[in-house]
């Protein structure tokens, strides 16, 4: 299983679908969204911050005021 660290500590499993989530409830249109969760793969060691770092990333190259928005959406504070 390819599990991913979270801020917590807590492992849980990489899914692309809480990935693509999370931009589509930061506003981020389908088309970008869709095609930045597709691009990040997985490797061992991964961590939440490298995700957000990539998916940041990845939506500047389609959309910089996108990326503004989505930057700016509030994280899911988890209490471990």
């Amino acid at each position: 299983m390819n599990t991913i660290t979270k801020r917590s500590g807590k492992e849980e499993s990489f899914q692309r679908a809480k990935i693509l989530n999370s931009m589509r409830n930061a506003g981020i249109g389908r088309e970008t969204a869709e095609t930045v969760a597709n691009g990040i793969d997985y490797h061992p060691g991964m961590d939440t911050a490298e995700v957000r770092n990539r998916v940041i990333g990845g939506i500047k190259n389609r959309e910089p005021q996108a990326a503004k928005q989505y930057e700016s959406h509030p994280r899911k504070s988890h209490t471990g």
